[in-house]
C-alpha cells in the first residue's frame, strides 16, 4: 500500500489584540495569498477589526478584497471542512483549549502540505510560552512575519 507524505509546519503567534493579531498576521498573508490558500478557524468574529485596520494600510483594493474574504468572522466554518487542505495555510485563533480542538480536528483530515499558525492571547490565564513555543517550528511576530 502506498501512501502520502504529509508534510506540516507549524507557526506560533502571541498577541495582546485583535489589532496586534491582525498586524502580525497581515503581512504574512499579503506575501503568501498568491502562493498558498488560507483558511481562519477563529473563536471570535475578526471581521470588523480587519476592516478598520485594512482601511489604514496602502494595500490596493484587490489585496484588501483577498484578504477580507477570509474567514474572518468563522460563518464559514462548514464549508471549510469540506475542502481537502493540500497547500494550504490555517490560521486558528482562540482560546488554548480551541486551538488545541481544531488542530485535533485537522489531524483527522487529509493533506499533504499545510502550514498552521496558532495564535494565543497572551492575556490568556495560565499560558506558559516558552512550553509552547516548543511545539512549535517558528514564532511569528511583528519583527519576523515571513516564515
Amino acid at each position: 500500500m502506498v501512501t502520502k507524505e504529509q508534510k506540516l509546519k507549524k507557526y506560533c503567534c502571541f498577541y495582546v489584540s485583535d489589532f496586534h493579531l491582525e498586524m502580525i498576521l497581515l503581512p504574512y498573508i499579503k506575501n503568501n495569498i498568491d502562493k498558498n490558500k488560507f483558511v481562519i478557524f477563529t473563536e471570535k468574529n475578526l471581521l470588523e477589526s480587519m476592516k478598520i485596520l485594512l482601511d489604514r494600510t496602502n494595500l490596493n483594493w484587490d489585496e484588501k478584497k483577498n484578504i477580507l474574504s477570509l474567514n474572518w468572522d468563522n460563518r464559514k466554518k462548514e464549508d471549510i471542512y469540506k475542502n481537502n487542505f493540500n497547500d494550504y495555510t490555517i490560521i486558528i485563533n482562540g482560546t488554548s483549549n480551541y486551538i488545541s480542538k481544531m488542530n485535533e480536528e485537522i489531524k483527522k483530515m487529509e493533506y499533504q502540505k499545510i502550514n498552521i499558525i496558532d495564535c494565543y492571547n497572551i492575556n490568556e490565564k495560565n499560558l506558559d510560552w516558552a512550553q509552547i513555543q516548543e511545539k512549535y517550528d517558528e514564532t511569528l511576530n511583528t519583527r519576523n512575519v515571513q516564515p
